[in-house]
């Protein structure tokens, strides 16, 4: 049965009010920070008590500095153990594991702490080393701690405060089996904090299991956090596509761009490079320096344009992104919700802009009704000349290639990181993917004519148009499963891919073990995603 849980009444008020350490309090003032976000408020004098905290808060509303605080705080000036932190943070992905490790590294510091990444991607001989030091605080993705417990590098015998963040997200990729094997290897009765968009199923099961009854905290529901965007549908034709998104990559400000797929991403990057917008991809399958050195230069203000697929929609934040763009319009409301919150974040303005093909339209009609927003809809798109891109801040790009930022070393990358293998905008393939085009023009001029072709029409790709003979382009005859090898695997989310088939990284399921013969979670055989 599930426990009764306790709501607390709360208000924003001034950190320098509230039961923190004057180190922890100099490091707030040192970044500007004043008054506390409605979330941070709520939490701080529950967590700081030591009590288990059930939390729902919109995205962007500061819940990773609310449990830094309290973690921090309460591991002010403890001994250091080799091998046995005092807090564990669990969170999904890689980039918001290095970003709320970020964010711990100062704080950490000034009440004498420290604070470990361990993800997957990254060498784990040091993760290990790095932990068998002693650290106070592991910010960690599922499969890699577990990997590092199993090795015995890590011992959760002393953790006295686990964070679980994007619960909601980790059971979407299938890591809350995982979650549960460490959180059975961690002591009952130690302070568990849980932060999820969404309560129920798989984390209302561990809920029940792990937490002791935790005080509730939520601030808006989840659709709330998409009401202070300006929404706006583009209902475009399929050959104005790239067209219009140059338009919208061109304008002034920082965007962020979303596609469905990895290699979707890559394209789109790549055609904005050769019509002159900086712009680089961020996706599952680049290697991890390479992801942390295109954030970084993203961050910086170093390109305009990111575009990337659902592994940057949760749990990141980037400053003064001033809008989103839906390259491929989301699969359902809480991607939706999840990828506008990018911008208009902590109170700022930001747009939101969907890219409708034809036969999308009626499903972004559905998805918005139920984010419970009313966007300002642009009918017959059918050129970059629409008034609607105008009144966007969409302009010309300049038409000249530009510098590939992927090929450019940014400061916080790693230090051995090489770029030599990245070649920044492929002539070659734009000659192709122009050529194409103009195929699939003639088609559409003369529809009667494609048996004698002996082709199939063109086939999808988010809109993009690939032309070539059965629905492939001259890139595809040359290499005809390369495609679908490179988009295979996806974001770890056992979502099936534009041109791979197969299962994603969490695609089974089972039943985790417990606790191991030496405290550590151990786990049935079964593939581990978040790595």
């Amino acid at each position: 049965m599930p426990k009764a849980r306790r709501r607390s009444a709360h208000r924003s008020e001034r950190f320098e009010d509230m039961a923190l350490p004057d180190e922890l309090l100099g490091v707030l003032a040192d970044q500007g920070l004043e008054r506390a976000f409605e979330i941070q408020s709520a939490i701080l004098p529950d967590a700081l008590a030591g009590r288990d905290v059930l939390a729902r808060a919109e995205t962007g509303s500061g819940k990773t500095l609310a449990f830094t605080l309290a973690m921090t705080a309460r591991f002010r000036g403890r001994k250091v153990h080799k091998r046995r932190p005092l807090g564990v943070v669990l969170v999904p992905t890689r980039e918001l594991a290095v970003q709320v490790v970020d964010t711990i590294h100062p704080f950490a510091r000034a009440v004498g702490s420290s604070a470990q990444l361990v993800s997957g991607g990254m060498n784990i001989e040091k993760q290990a080393d790095a932990v068998a030091r002693g650290v106070g605080i592991v910010v960690a993705t599922p499969g890699r701690l577990i990997d590092l417990a199993e090795r015995g590098a890590l011992q959760l015998d002393l953790v006295e405060t686990t964070i679980v963040d994007e619960a909601d997200h980790m059971a979407d990729l299938g890591f809350l089996p995982d979650v549960s094997d460490i959180l059975a290897a961690i002591p009952m009765g130690t302070q568990k904090m849980l932060f999820s968009a969404t309560l129920d199923g798989q984390v209302e099961d561990i809920v029940d299991t792990f937490l002791v009854d935790p005080v509730n905290h939520e601030t808006t529901p989840v659709t709330a956090a998409v009401k202070t965007m300006d929404h706006h549908v583009l209902a475009i034709a399929p050959e104005a596509k790239r067209a219009v998104t140059a338009q919208l990559g061109a304008r002034t400000g920082r965007t962020l761009m979303f596609t469905r797929t990895q290699l979707g991403a890559e394209r789109v990057a790549q055609e904005l490079i050769e019509v002159g917008v900086p712009a680089a991809a961020l996706h599952g399958n680049k290697q991890q320096g390479l992801r942390t050195n295109v954030l970084a230069g993203f961050r910086q203000g170093a390109f305009p344009v990111l575009v990337a697929t659902d592994v940057a929609a949760r749990g990141l934040h980037i400053d003064d992104i001033s809008m989103v763009v839906h390259v491929d319009p989301s699969d359902d409301v809480k991607e939706y919700v999840h990828r506008s919150g990018r911008t208009a974040r902590a109170g700022a303005a930001g747009s939101v802009v969907t890219l409708a093909l034809p036969h999308q339209i009626r499903s972004s009609h559905r998805i918005l009704g139920e984010a419970e927003v009313e966007p300002r809809w642009a009918e017959e798109v059918t050129s970059a000349e629409h008034p609607a891109l105008a009144e966007l801040g969409g302009r010309e790009p300049a038409g000249e290639p530009a510098e590939d930022p992927a090929t450019v070393k940014y400061k916080g990358a790693p230090r051995k990181l090489d770029l030599s293998r990245s070649r920044g905008a492929d002539g070659r393939k734009a000659e192709e993917r122009r050529a194409n085009e103009e195929r699939r023009a003639s088609w559409q001029e003369e529809p009667d004519d494609r048996g004698r072709r002996g082709g199939r029409g063109p086939a999808r790709s988010g809109g993009a148009p690939t032309g070539g003979g059965r629905g492939r382009g001259a890139a595809a005859k040359r290499n005809p499963q390369g495609d679908a090898r490179s988009d295979r695997g996806g974001e770890g989310g056992g979502r099936h891919s534009a041109g791979g088939g197969g299962r994603g990284r969490s695609g089974s399921t089972g039943k985790g073990q417990g606790r191991g013969r030496s405290g550590a979670p151990s786990r049935a055989p079964r593939r581990r995603g978040g790595r």
